[in-house]
């Protein structure tokens, strides 16, 4: 299974509910269109176009040097009806729970299927982060917006977009932007700082220019 494969999924549901066989009804996927490779300072950037539909897909891959988080800055313009985009993550973890952030910290949750109430977690919430480790290696994916995932073994899921028809028929077709980050670590979330760098991702950085202050700097 290929990574980030923006796969869209029929989806007779309502706001609140979907199908649990989803997985059995592929629409298809955004088709690649246009693909360019270029670099600003310490960046990478893979600049892809996409299409699948009505609908248009662009996305900055970005890889920063010194940085470990590999970054999807997403722009959809979203005209589907009953449909659901979700990408997906295969890694090279062996582990039976996935952790999660929540509001007070985390959960953790089985990534199997073995009992009737496990296989109904099909769909599970996580604020910034889901994570998959064993004791020496780990894989987080993150997002600034985005919290319906599913975890079934090594691959992590997140649900980028749904466009169900009651009770609004025109659910989300507009524009969308967003971010998701792959980000592997050492260690659990814990020894591989998987909370900082999701914070990192939701609130970055910004920079202001201000004009000179009168007064003097403290010795």
């Amino acid at each position: 299974q290929n990574g980030n494969d923006l796969t869209v999924y029929e989806d007779d549901g309502d706001a609140w509910d979907f199908p649990i066989d989803y997985k059995k009804h592929i629409a298809g996927q955004f088709e690649l269109k246009e693909s360019e490779c270029s670099t600003d300072g310490p960046k990478v950037i893979m600049r892809q176009k996409r299409a699948f539909g009505k609908s248009v897909l662009n996305q900055d891959i970005i890889l920063i040097d010194g940085s470990r988080r590999l970054d999807f800055v997403t722009y959809v313009d979203w005209k589907e009806d009953n449909k659901m985009l979700r990408t997906a993550f295969p890694v090279d973890i062996h582990t039976t729970e996935s952790t999660s952030e929540i509001q007070f910290g985390y959960v953790k949750r089985p990534n199997h299927n073995n009992t009737k109430w496990e296989s109904r977690q099909f769909e599970i919430v996580a604020h910034k982060w889901i994570d998959l480790s064993q004791p020496d290696y780990g894989v987080a994916l993150m997002n600034d917006c985005k919290y319906g995932h599913n975890v079934e073994g090594n691959v992590l899921d997140i649900n980028l977009l749904r466009s169900p028809n009651w009770p609004d028929p025109t659910a989300d077709r507009a524009e969308h932007d967003f971010t998701y980050s792959l980000f592997p670590h050492a260690g659990n979330h814990v020894q591989g700082n998987v909370v900082k760098n999701a914070y990192e991702l939701n609130v970055s950085v910004e920079l202001h220019t201000i004009e000179t202050q009168e007064g003097s700097i403290p010795a």
